[in-house]
């Protein structure tokens, strides 16, 4: 019988300006070191991103990066669509935000706020 292989994950990056902000919030904010990434079905794409601080209460099944200090959780059912990305903070004069490399998408919608995955 033969054993099923495990796909071997590419796993996560972050830049160090996202590095510094993830921190910079966990000081500022709740002094938390886990951060869930998720996406989340929404416009015209299909997807969109979402970063959030995070306390596994509900015993979600997910899978853990460890960067640095920081923790980060991918929920299993979305691992083939985020495996691989690279997360980064963009601080421009008009707007401060976490942006997204993302090997796996496969279209972004007109004005970027979502994305569909091959």
């Amino acid at each position: 019988m033969k054993k099923e292989m495990k796909k071997k994950l590419k796993g996560i990056t972050i830049s160090k300006k996202a590095y510094n902000q993830i921190c910079y919030l966990n000081t500022k904010i709740k002094n938390h070191e886990k951060i869930l990434l998720n996406i989340k079905k929404s416009g015209c794409a299909g997807f969109k991103y979402s970063i959030e601080f995070f306390e596994n209460k509900k015993n979600l099944k997910t899978i853990k990066f460890n960067i640095n200090k920081i923790q980060i959780y991918i929920l299993k059912k979305n691992i083939n669509f985020l495996d691989g990305i690279e997360i980064d903070f963009k601080n421009t004069n008009l707007s401060k935000n976490f942006t997204f490399n993302n090997p796996n998408v496969k279209n972004v919608c007109g004005c970027g706020e979502s994305f569909s995955v091959k």
